[in-house]
């Protein structure tokens, strides 16, 4: 018995693929049954659990299988014997059981005994790296390690979504992927746009300050999720003040922003006094209060902080 969870979708669905292909190498449609966890009736499951394949095995897959299900509990009991030639594997694509209950904790506990237990993650950064890099020399195209921070620094943190933004980009550059085919292309985040908002402050370009600002409110983004990725950027950069004698290395841990926005930032805070940072998140403080206010204007909050950043930074 496999049990496959977990928040990257595009692993997940990528090990039981090779789990299935490892399983059933010549007869994966014969053998291979699926079913919807939420809609099984745990009788005709037992009865099919000990179906002859066709082959040497066969697979029963469930899809968004519920903890509290008779199913569930069947696997869980000491009663369900799976047969030898047969294998089955919960593969929670949506479904997100409340791992405290009793009923998760028994189906667990028999899935560690009888197979694996999968819980897959989003990678960590330098695995993340490697991929991307492969992905775009798996179709023709160079790219460099600055590069690469810098996609990962603005995409959403989901496999499956960087595939099809890899899949565009490599199309568009054919060869060589550069610094401004990625700013044209990417599809950024609410906090990379954030940062993005950051960086035309230091640089003193107020316009496209709120060019950005109404991208944003085109695409419907609440102002508080606006305001609390400002929160977040104008923290980062207190805190590179702070440890502006520290290693880059040191740095970029501390704070959560890759290398290369930190080596940007540098050319920026030595220009700028404590004081007026220590005067922004003073500022950002008072926001954060007044955000929680039920009169407050969310919307207004936002253009006030932004304005309050320009005059400081």
């Amino acid at each position: 018995m496999y049990y496959f969870c977990g928040s990257e979708p595009y692993l997940k669905r990528f090990y039981l693929q090779s789990l299935i292909t490892a399983i059933l190498p010549d007869n994966t449609d014969t053998d291979l049954h699926r079913y919807e966890g939420k809609t099984l009736p745990s009788e005709s499951f037992s009865e099919e659990l000990w179906l002859c394949p066709m082959g040497e095995y066969k697979v029963l897959l469930i899809s968004d299988l519920p903890a509290s299900s008779a199913v569930a509990e069947f696997l869980a009991g000491e009663d369900c014997e799976i047969p030898e030639d047969t294998v089955v594997i919960i593969y929670q694509q949506t479904e997100s059981p409340d791992a405290r209950t009793k009923s998760f904790q028994d189906l667990k506990a028999r899935v560690k005994r009888d197979g694996l237990y999968l819980e897959i993650k989003t990678v960590d950064d330098a695995t993340l790296a490697r991929w991307v890099t492969q992905q775009f020399r798996r179709r023709g195209c160079s790219i460099s390690s600055e590069d690469v921070a810098y996609f990962l620094s603005v995409e959403e943190r989901n496999m499956e979504f960087m595939l099809t933004e890899i899949e565009k980009i490599s199309a568009y550059c054919h060869g060589s992927v550069t610094r401004d085919a990625l700013e044209m292309l990417c599809v950024k985040t609410v906090q990379a746009r954030a940062y993005e908002l950051n960086d035309l402050i230091l640089e003193k370009k107020s316009d496209r300050v709120f060019e950005v600002l109404n991208d944003l409110r085109a695409l419907r983004t609440p102002p508080q999720m606006i305001l609390g990725s400002l929160f977040s950027c104008f923290a980062a950069l207190y805190k590179l003040k702070a440890l502006e004698s520290c290693p880059e290395s040191v740095r970029a841990d501390e704070t959560g922003c890759m290398p290369f926005l930190v080596r940007r930032y540098e050319r920026f805070l030595h220009q700028i006094p404590s004081e007026r940072l220590d005067e922004l998140m003073e500022f950002c403080s008072q926001i954060d209060v007044a955000s929680k206010s039920s009169s407050a204007d969310p919307d207004l909050l936002v253009v006030q902080l932004l304005t309050k950043a320009m005059e400081v930074l």
